[in-house]
């Protein structure tokens, strides 16, 4: 039974973890899942056709997708919780319309087909998530003591009421998408039109009249052409209601102060990890650190750490504090032993392959101490990534460098300089910092150093108060405080501003906020952030005076198009002959080469489509009309198709392709029906109010 009593503690948490991770929260709706989890009836997030979808439910679902999204790595900063939210949210919207569908069709699962399910021949993918052999397939044994267990225990019996739950509603909604996708067929006709379409290529002959080749001067543009393009485009040029900020930014970084605390708290564990017998118990105990004890070689360490553990290989002696990345640190030596791959701490200085003279001249100034290694980095170093730190590599072990660069360095005395040593990168001169032929075996204390958000806080509601209360203005204030005012323009329906990583909050707050406002500091991923509403601009067309600019080239290639096309009409209502064509024009006969429908390029022109289309709708020497392509005006005619031939149309091929017509028509059938839904549904969506 202690399987049995670990399977209903867990069995819960799996069955969120999986229903999120597999797209499966639509069927937990309306299953009484929420309800088991001690979820009821509150506030609606929103109502569908007068049908409510809890607050309760989207908050659960926004958690539990959050706590997958860490549990695979990711940061979950504010601009990622609100493309979480939204997810939910429209899956949520449109898992409503679909339970109102399937009430509609009558879709219904007998308790015959639950059970065939869960414990027949082919289980639902679910079965096989929560009792999975590892094998994709799944664990009869374990799937059978937890049936048997339901029957006797009340409280695994609730598990699987939980479990034949979401497997009826998922056999439901697969006969759903069955229903809709049965619409969905594939003819012989389009299999071989595909295939056809695949492997056909067709050469031709065609001339080309450019836009871009009209003279400026051949062309006028007046106001009154670009105010009637203005009225016939008008679609072109509405915009949402859009918002004008400034904003200033309080980067989260860690302050001398925030060093400071982080020193003072392992100055005070100092003590108390030099008298622990057990060094890794009090690790565990106490901070964050590497518990376990293990060799730890120096080039496997952070530079700063290495240097403070590697100084001194005294068994018993503790490093620290010490502040290396993004943490301070105590380290313990518990043991030594020889290394077998050593390591070395170097500087080097890079120059281009065709500066040796320069580099072996730079040397002998380096060793008669005309000038030091680190300013002649930061001097002639081409490696941006390290000059600016006299180009200090830190530590590394073998197999992190170039070949040559490593040999080099690994063979070179502590303190000489080496080179020009020869790589793909250029000359190199090498000088050793240090070198660890040990192995130390250390436990790792650390405390993780961050900024003191309450007190960037503090910085920004400070300036939201002066700015509000003084006369001046908002960036005014803030440069007289020394901080950068940025600008941004947000549309109303923009979900993210860039270079913050804002929330829904900041940015309805900006929506709602009368023009002149200052908001309080909103979290913003890297940064605090201060809003100032500046200007708003309501929703509509932009005016004509506004968008003159714009308007004035492409009028410009509209004006152009229609010269070229009406030159290539003209001369080819007098002869068809291609040639005379070219003749009479002034131009030459082009010919193109393995053109192909799913990739109209056209070597030397680009991408035309409308050309490419039409030679592929033509017979063999059979010469088109004028098209108007999308750099250029055509006549083309196709001199020879290759390939395409549908003798070699093999069974399997058909197949293959009839199945992926299959597929992508599904898709497009299940996608518009939904919208369809979507279209017809009254929704009323409650996140403003509530969020």
């Amino acid at each position: 039974m202690g399987v049995m009593n670990k399977m209903r503690e867990n069995t819960a948490s799996v069955l969120w973890v999986l229903v999120f991770a597999f797209g499966g929260l639509w069927v937990l709706q309306d299953s009484g899942a929420f309800e088991s989890i001690g979820l009821g009836a509150g506030r609606d997030i929103a109502r569908v056709n007068g049908e409510a979808v809890l607050y309760e439910q989207y908050q659960a679902a926004v958690q539990q997708r959050t706590d997958l999204y860490q549990q695979q790595g990711v940061e979950i900063t504010p601009a990622i919780r609100a493309r979480i939210e939204d997810e939910v949210y429209n899956a949520l919207i449109d898992n409503r319309l679909r339970e109102e569908e399937m009430d509609r069709l009558g879709v219904g699962v007998s308790d015959a087909e639950v059970e065939a399910a869960i414990t027949g021949d082919n289980p639902d993918p679910f079965i096989r998530q929560l009792f999975g052999d590892g094998q994709g397939g799944v664990d009869q044994a374990r799937l059978g003591d937890f049936v048997a267990a339901a029957g006797q225990d009340p409280a695994v019996r609730e598990q699987l009421i939980l479990i034949e739950d979401q497997v009826r509603l998922s056999r439901r909604q697969a006969k759903l998408d069955a229903l809709i996708q049965a619409t969905a067929r594939v003819s012989e006709g389009e299999v071989e039109a595909e295939y056809l379409r695949r492997n056909t290529l067709a050469n031709a002959e065609y001339i080309a009249l450019r836009y871009a080749d009209v003279p400026e001067d051949e062309v006028e543009v007046t106001d009154r052409d670009l105010r009637r393009f203005y009225d016939d485009h008008r679609e072109d040029f509405e915009r949402p209601a859009t918002y004008a900020i400034e904003y200033v930014g309080f980067e989260k970084v860690p302050s001398p102060e925030d060093s400071a605390r982080v020193r003072q708290e392992l100055a005070r564990l100092k003590p108390q990890l030099e008298a622990a017998e057990d060094p890794s118990a009090f690790v565990s105990a106490n901070a964050y650190g590497d518990a376990e004890a293990a060799f730890v070689a120096a080039g496997d360490m952070l530079p700063e750490l290495a240097d403070a553990v590697y100084s001194d290989l005294t068994v018993g002696r503790i490093a620290g504090p010490v502040l290396a990345g993004d943490a301070g640190y105590l380290v313990e030596i518990l043991g030594v032993q020889p290394a077998e791959n050593p390591s070395v701490r170097a500087r080097h200085i890079l120059l281009p392959l065709e500066n040796r003279a320069t580099a072996e001249t730079l040397k002998t100034r380096l060793e008669q101490g005309e000038i030091g290694f680190e300013q002649a980095a930061l001097q002639y170093s081409t490696d941006e990534s390290n000059k600016n730190q006299g180009g200090d590599l830190g530590w590394f072990g073998a197999g992190r460098m170039v070949q040559p660069f490593e040999e080099a360095a690994f063979a070179a005395p502590v303190g000489t300089i080496v080179g020009p040593v020869e790589t793909s990168f250029g000359y190199h001169l090498i000088r050793v910092e240090s070198r660890a032929t040990q192995e130390a075996e250390i436990v790792r204390l650390s405390v993780p150093l961050q900024s003191d958000d309450m007190r960037l806080i503090e910085e920004g509601e400070d300036l939201q108060y002066y700015a509000e209360a003084e006369e001046g203005s908002f960036a005014d204030e803030a440069r007289r405080r020394g901080y950068r005012v940025q600008q941004a323009t947000v549309q109303a329906e923009q979900q993210a501003i860039p270079g913050l990583q804002v929330g829904r909050d900041a940015l309805r707050w900006i929506r709602r906020a009368d023009e002149g406002e200052i908001s309080e500091p909103f979290d913003a991923g890297t940064h605090f952030a201060v809003f100032h509403l500046t200007g708003i601009t309501p929703e509509g067309v932009r005016p004509f005076d506004e968008v003159r600019e714009q308007l004035e080239p492409r009028v410009m290639v509209e004006k152009k198009k229609a010269v070229q096309l009406e030159r290539l009409r003209e001369a080819l209502s007098s002869t068809s002959d291609l040639n005379a064509l070219a003749s009479q024009l002034g131009t030459t006969v082009e010919t193109a080469s393995n053109l192909a429908l799913p990739n109209p390029i056209i070597l030397g022109v680009g991408r035309e489509p409308a050309v490419v289309g039409t030679l592929f709708g033509l017979d063999v020497g059979e010469q088109s009309g004028v098209i108007e392509g999308a750099s250029a005006a055509f006549v083309a005619r196709p001199t020879s198709f290759d390939g395409g031939d549908l003798a070699n149309l093999t069974d399997e091929a058909r197949q293959t392709i009839r199945q992926q017509l299959l597929d992508r028509k599904r898709q497009q059938v299940l996608q518009m029906w939904l919208q369809s839904l979507r279209d017809e549904a009254e929704i009323e969506d409650f996140r403003d109010t509530l969020l």
